[in-house]
């Protein structure tokens, strides 16, 4: 796709992303309504989030090597029309075990396309011109979790929480014709498609340097996760917003992390990926600081919302330049390098969030607890002294 400027380059990739910040966003404002459909609690229904994430997470184990054997465009192709297929199933599903099992479909085809998105922004660019493209990819798709809240919520009031999933089957649809059109076919090295999928994460492994920020990832997006997972319950229930402030408030976050986001494109042209993303680091920690000592002395929801938007925000900065760091560092089996971050990245959400639900107890301990716990250990990865060897600019 060299013929494609970077703009329209990161507009596809950011569509084929976006699929799944529809999926968990968009049907955040439902999670009371289903949980009355089905009569089952708000923490069951929330749970759905966790599956899907760690559907992601398989999703993207299994379509990173196969993406390296058959292509790139198939593996979008297919994940496209899964998660369509499998969104519309959960629309006519009459119980709750359905939807969650079509959730996990759902995710494993939205995995099967994410996974392939890292690689091809390697092929155009490593190093820091590999984040600012990771940067101008994320500031396009923020749009996703922006508005998604908003348009379930617009769907509900008109229609009921089916409505979102069909909606989430024709975006994918339609995404998917954009795709068959605008991604040429692949031409998958033959001397490369007798090795297994096994070696291809061994592979991966040899490769120390690139270790320590697939977990760096895994604790940062984790923090996001984890509140996202229980944000329904925080805002709409503890602090007892209306449906339409939630999808407000949850727009906030995202606001920020657009904010950062530019903020990171600008400085990447005085400072290293390493140095930017460290800052963020350290940002995202003080906040879910303060967010505890504001548990602590239960202040206005207010200053809470602050110090949640700083806590998210701050991955508009992080990920970019984690993600650039990581995959600048393959030339070769980027597929399985790409899966291999993005399934720990996912695998850990899904059970952190999972844990954050599971000592839930009415209060916003579980939730914060969890967020501080792993924005100190992003930190304490983060500042581990820089691999020799690690490719720049």
């Amino acid at each position: 796709m060299q013929h494609m400027n970077d703009t329209r380059f990161a507009v596809l990739m950011a569509l084929i992303i976006a699929a799944s910040p529809f999926a968990i966003d968009a049907y955040l404002p439902a999670i009371p309504y289903m949980a009355s459909y089905f009569s089952a609690g708000i923490d069951q229904v929330a749970n759905t989030i966790s599956l899907y994430i760690l559907g992601m997470a398989f999703g993207q184990i299994v379509g990173g090597p196969m993406a390296d054997r058959f292509g790139k465009r198939v593996m979008i192709l297919a994940g496209l029309s899964v998660f369509a297929l499998s969104s519309l199933m959960i629309a006519l599903s009459e119980q709750l075990i359905y939807v969650q099992a079509f959730r996990l479909i759902q995710a494993l085809g939205g995995g099967f396309a994410m996974v392939c998105v890292s690689p091809l922004i390697r092929e155009r660019a490593t190093g820091n011109a590999a984040a600012k493209l990771f940067s101008l990819v994320g500031l396009i798709m923020v749009a996703a979790p922006a508005i998604a809240p908003s348009v379930g919520a617009l769907l509900i009031n008109f229609f009921s929480w089916q409505s979102i999933f069909y909606f989430l089957c024709i975006y994918a649809v339609v995404v998917t014709f954009i795709s068959m059109s605008a991604i040429p076919k692949d031409k998958p090295i033959k001397s490369a498609s007798s090795i297994s999928a096994l070696q291809r994460y061994r592979n991966v492994l040899t490769n120390r340097s690139a270790i320590k920020y697939i977990f760096i990832q895994g604790c940062a997006f984790s923090v996001m996760i984890v509140f996202v997972t229980n944000a329904s319950f925080i805002y709409q229930d503890y602090y007892q917003f209306s449906d339409q402030s939630f999808a407000v408030l949850f727009a906030l976050n995202i606001i920020m992390m657009a904010i950062a986001n530019r903020l990171n494109n600008y400085f990447l042209n005085r400072y290293s990926a390493e140095t930017i993303m460290r800052f963020a680091l350290g940002v995202q920690m003080l906040a879910v600081i303060a967010m505890f000592c504001m548990n602590v002395l239960e202040v206005a929801p207010g200053l809470m919302v602050v110090g949640i938007v700083f806590s998210v925000g701050a991955q508009g900065a992080i990920a970019p330049n984690c993600n650039a760091i990581y995959i600048s560092q393959f030339n070769q089996d980027t597929g399985s390098a790409s899966a291999l971050i993005g399934s720990i990245q996912f695998f850990m959400a899904a059970v952190l969030g999972g844990v954050s639900t599971f000592f839930f107890d009415s209060s916003l301990w579980p939730v914060i607890t969890v967020m501080l716990i792993l924005a100190m250990l992003a930190n304490v990865l983060a500042q581990r002294k820089l691999p020799v060897g690690m490719m720049q600019n």
